[in-house]
């Protein structure tokens, strides 16, 4: 029956069209030439790399039989890695597999995930990004685990807001007397973890440049096409969509909102271009945040309304005052182009000038800045492996720090590498212009990790010893 299966198959491939078989093109295991993503786009996804030959994907491929016949929500793609069309299509055949099994004779797919041996299974949740990997055979109860993750939502708090990071030790923590700029602040000594004769004066005093705190919204879809290469902060929280442009928080730095039932601080610093999303919740309970007027390492510093601590924004730490060494939690976001959004999610919600004051935002206040290798307000240290205002993504894993620059990231579109003795995957998505960063374990779990966006001065500033990606 299978010599019969694989003539069969033999016939019909020579009965494929030229174009069909066109060398490196992606098909069916009819010949059809198809992309990965008309399978995948929209949907959770398991992507699993196989070969006839191979003992532990025979083994393994029942198991996702069972999970594309159980979950009608799930995409099960198999991948067969470079055998001739008539063998991979009577081996599934004669198996009884029918989820989709694609050809890659070309090793576009194999390329683009790094995948360098069989059996490989990747998942992916609706948005396409990676959230586990296995190289090699399965862990008992491994893919059952991924499956309850990725269907029911049991970690969608982990994929959707940051790991939530430890407060500093108390044994960091000074208490001084305030520095006189300081004493319009607090009175008697107050609580820091930085040297407060550092924070210096940015001249608006506090709130005057003024948080938003009721922020308008319309539909990403009603915007036109002028504004598309407009920049801003994007975000989802529970299927809630919102791009903050970065030409309305030039004039405020900060916005307070609630997305998707989460209350966030959506802040942005541009003497240093970084671009964060906090959850506005302290010890205290959810708060809200302003703009001090105050500045540490040329970089905006925050403060909770509710006990006027000062937080370093690239941080997301409290570094003077009362609630001196919390640590907010970081929330997923990026810095996309308007034109992506509206392609990608035109159900977005867009922010838009009604804000309650009264600011040119066609004009920007920061214009040439970008351009100068000096910046307004002193740093303590400076690197000059980058010019000072090259945007880069940093991390730090295991405490250490290391910076890649956008260039670098876009060019290779999938980066491994190891940091503080960790495998770390960089993903860029050149149909939005997202960036993922993922850390894998050595048991194959896998977590992601949410960079910051900024100058390479700034990132320098706040981790002098960072490595950087070349």
């Amino acid at each position: 029956m299978r010599r019969a299966l694989i003539l069969l198959a033999i016939l019909l491939t020579a009965c494929t069209s030229a174009e069909k078989a066109e060398e490196g093109l992606i098909t069916t295991l009819e010949g059809t030439p198809v992309s990965l993503e008309e399978f995948t786009q929209g949907k959770p996804a398991i992507v699993y790399f196989w070969s006839s030959q191979c003992s532990v994907c025979e083994g393994e491929m029942p198991l996702l039989q069972a999970a594309e016949q159980q979950h009608d929500a799930l995409a099960v793609v198999g991948v067969n890695l470079q055998e001739q069309q008539a063998v991979a299509r009577a081996f599934a055949e004669t198996k009884g597999y029918t989820f989709v099994n694609l050809l890659d004779p070309g090793s576009e797919l194999k390329r683009r995930f790094g995948v360098s041996t069989q059996p490989a299974t990747l998942v992916f949740d609706a948005e396409g990004h990676e959230l586990h990997r296995k190289d090699g055979a399965l862990a008992e109860g491994e893919l059952a685990q991924w499956l309850e993750e990725l269907l029911t939502g049991a970690s969608e708090e982990q994929q959707i807001l940051g790991a939530q990071e430890s407060p500093v030790p108390e044994e960091s923590i000074q208490i001084s007397a305030p520095t006189p700029l300081l004493s319009l602040w607090y009175q008697g000594e107050v609580r820091h973890t930085i040297p407060l004769d550092q924070i210096v004066s940015g001249v608006p005093s506090r709130d005057g440049i003024p948080s938003v705190d009721n922020p308008q919204f319309l539909e990403a879809s009603l915007a036109t096409a002028e504004f598309d290469e407009m920049l801003g902060i994007f975000l989802v929280i529970n299927d809630d969509a919102r791009f903050y442009p970065l030409g309305i928080l030039n004039w405020h730095e900060v916005v307070n909102d609630t997305v998707g039932g989460v209350p966030v601080s959506v802040t942005y610093s541009p003497l240093s271009a970084s671009a964060l999303v906090f959850e506005r919740t302290t010890s205290g309970g959810a708060d809200t945040f302003g703009v001090s007027g105050l500045l540490f390492q040329s970089n905006l510093l925050l403060y909770d309304r509710s006990t006027l601590s000062l937080w370093d924004q690239i941080r997301g730490e409290a570094v003077v005052g009362p609630l001196t060494g919390e640590k907010l939690r970081r929330v997923k976001s990026d810095v996309l182009r308007l034109a992506a959004v509206r392609e990608a999610w035109p159900q977005a919600k867009v922010m838009n000038t009604i804000t309650g004051f009264v600011r040119d935002y066609s004009s920007d206040p920061y214009k040439g800045y970008d351009q100068m290798e000096s910046t307004y307000f002193p740093v303590n240290t400076a690197d000059d492996r980058l010019v000072s205002k090259k945007p880069v993504y940093g991390i730090v894993v295991n405490g250490v720090a290391k910076a890649y620059t956008i260039e670098a990231v876009q060019a290779e579109g999938r980066v491994q590498d190891t940091v503080g003795g960790v495998r770390i995957l960089l993903q860029y998505d050149a149909a939005t212009g997202r960036v993922r960063f993922t850390r894998y374990s050595d048991a194959g779990k896998s977590e992601e990790i949410i960079p910051l966006r900024s100058y390479w001065f700034a990132w320098v500033a706040q981790y002098p010893e960072t490595e950087l990606y070349e």
